[in-house]
């Protein structure tokens, strides 16, 4: 995928260049900001499926939104918020379920662990692909 940069750039004594005050990169997801004042680069990597997901579908579908993002220095907000809000979204169904699903009420009631977790891996895999259509692929 690609890398973008921000338009903004600063004089890093270290390269003995400009260099861009922000970069993303869609294939390490990686975010790299250069604080001009002290002279360092600080890396953020994120690791999650739909933070990778999330940033390839933007790279093709909608790279002008990912390019001002990096532009205005709101890329780590942007998806440090995305990963909280999703992260939330797949809990709290997974949550509703387990309180509505007769199987895992029995499950609990007979302290059947492995029953309980399986069904649980089940709810977050379900939780994840309606998720992921409202909130990764947007």
């Amino acid at each position: 995928m690609s890398r973008y940069k921000s338009e903004q750039t600063a004089y890093s004594s270290l390269k003995k260049k400009y260099v861009p005050l922000w970069r993303l990169d869609t294939n390490t997801m990686t975010v790299t900001h250069f604080n001009a004042v002290m002279q360092t680069e600080e890396s953020k990597t994120y690791t999650t499926d739909f933070i990778r997901y999330h940033l390839h579908f933007s790279d093709s579908h909608c790279p002008d939104r990912l390019r001002r993002l990096v532009n205005q220095g709101k890329i780590v907000q942007y998806i440090n918020d995305m990963e909280l809000k999703v992260s939330d979204a797949i809990s709290r169904q997974v949550e509703l379920w387990k309180q509505t699903d007769s199987c895992y009420q029995n499950a609990v009631l007979s302290c059947d662990a492995e029953k309980m977790f399986g069904l649980e891996n089940c709810f977050v895999y379900m939780a994840r692909e309606t998720v992921f259509e409202c909130m990764v692929y947007i």
